[in-house]
């Protein structure tokens, strides 16, 4: 198999001491995390199926994280899981190659994948629906219409609520600058639904509170240019108040672009993900808030999911994984979903 792909190894302690399938309902006041246990499935597999995991790139901590949880899942439920990312990130073409490797080879027995965009892996994803191997689509999720189009059948699609992750951001964004006040936009890559709904999630929110968006521009994921975006809005808004990014990735440039102005703590940053690196800045003071992400209960609950369909068991279509708003008064809740009880770093 080619690419960034090999066996995982298990490395948590008592994770998930009865298997969940996790659902999001709302989150209430205080933004706390409404977790609905669904039916259980067994901690161990009846068979030991072969399963491919197939991420973006582990140069964003975000995925490093995501792969802690498959290394989990592989250990506590009995499987075997290959796993693939590339090295950089915007490599949807080495992705894809993963992937056609993987199918040419042909031992895995399902499949967990986050496409680098919406339709990145569907000329692939064709082929395993066409062999009725099951697809489990998590965090960058293919549209309905486009997977049915391509002739894919996706068993499950499991991804944080990304519209009211946008939300929260704006929430926090209202109650700490006037009505009326110029906000701006640093949005991910256009073609992926994260970016849209996140985007679309803020914008709504901002609006209905009385904001003023001045830009909206994309930066495709990439740090560097959301920072050059980030100056170039600077210097023709003196009166902006605050930048909501798509990403925490990107957000570290853009406050790296608010640090050479010398605007830290004149105009807020927000973000999403709840990366190591974007919580170092929150206690610096750097960044505002990050809306955290659980990519590694997300890729638990993948494969739970993979493994109850491959005994014949129905999951849900729809599941929502944790997320909740991050800020200085609460660093603790963020990192890994589980984190006083995986073999993982916890000094996030």
């Amino acid at each position: 198999m080619s690419g960034n792909c090999k066996p995982v190894r298990g490395q948590g302690k008592g994770l998930w001491q009865s298997p969940i399938a996790f659902s999001i309902s709302a989150l209430f006041a205080g933004l706390l995390l409404a977790l609905i246990p669904a039916s259980s499935v067994s901690a161990q597999s009846p068979k030991t199926y072969k399963i491919g995991a197939l991420t973006k790139s582990l140069a964003n901590p975000y995925f490093l994280l995501m792969k802690h949880g498959y290394e989990y899942a592989q250990k506590k439920l009995g499987v075997e899981v290959v796993f693939g990312s590339t090295p950089t990130e915007e490599a949807d073409v080495q992705q894809l190659n993963i992937l056609q490797s993987w199918l040419a080879e042909g031992s895995l027995e399902g499949y967990v994948v986050t496409p680098f965009r919406a339709t990145s892996l569907n000329s692939a994803l064709t082929r395993v629906s066409r062999k009725n191997l099951p697809i489990i689509n998590i965090d960058e999720l293919i549209p309905e219409d486009a997977a049915k189009a391509d002739g894919i059948k996706i068993i499950a699609r499991i991804a944080s609520n990304n519209v009211e992750a946008g939300k929260l951001d704006a929430q926090l964004v209202l109650s700490s600058v006037p009505k009326g006040s110029d906000v701006a936009i640093i949005e991910g890559d256009p073609g992926t639904t994260s970016s849209t709904d996140r985007v679309t999630g803020f914008t709504n929110a901002a609006k209905e509170g009385g904001l003023n968006i001045v830009a909206s521009q994309p930066a495709n994921w990439n740090r560097k240019k959301a920072g050059e975006l980030a100056a170039n809005i600077l210097q023709g808004d003196s009166n902006l108040k605050a930048i909501f990014v798509a990403n925490d990735d990107m957000a570290l440039g853009v406050v790296q672009a608010v640090q050479a102005m010398g605007a830290t703590g004149k105009i807020i940053v927000v973000s999403v993900d709840g990366t190591p690196d974007a919580i170092d800045a929150l206690k610096q003071g750097l960044l505002s808030g990050t809306v955290a992400q659980y990519p590694d209960a997300m890729a638990y609950m993948a494969t739970e999911a993979l493994v109850k369909s491959l005994n014949g068991e129905t999951v849900p279509e729809k599941i929502y994984s944790p997320i909740k708003l991050i800020t200085k008064d609460n660093v603790s809740d963020a990192g890994a979903y589980y984190k006083d009880e995986l073999d993982l770093s916890s000094k996030r």
